[in-house]
């Protein structure tokens, strides 16, 4: 089912936005937390929902099919140091009760 972004989500696509390459280097896999000579830049929940709005709408398929439990435990395993506690449970959320 692919969904439609607001507007402002829509501009954060068009100007390839952080929030937007951070979002797809989720969806992609392509991430690196030491990247910050200062601090630790970790994924937020923020991140995550925003990648499932770019994923549902069909813009970004990336490697991870974030609507997929069996996907997402396996991209937490595979890079469980990317996330923050709060994204991790945004990855989750939708498969629980």
């Amino acid at each position: 089912m692919t969904t439609l972004l607001n507007p402002q989500a829509m501009q954060r696509v068009l100007t390839h936005s952080e929030e937007y390459r951070r979002a797809v280097g989720l969806l992609n896999e392509n991430w690196d937390p030491e990247d910050q000579p200062i601090y630790r830049n970790v994924l937020e929940a923020a991140d995550v929902h925003f990648a499932r709005q770019l994923q549902m709408a069909g813009l970004v398929g990336g490697t991870t099919d974030l609507g997929d439990y069996r996907a997402v435990n396996q991209l937490i395993m595979r890079h469980d140091q990317w996330f923050s506690t709060g994204a991790r449970q945004a990855l989750l959320a939708p498969f629980q009760d």
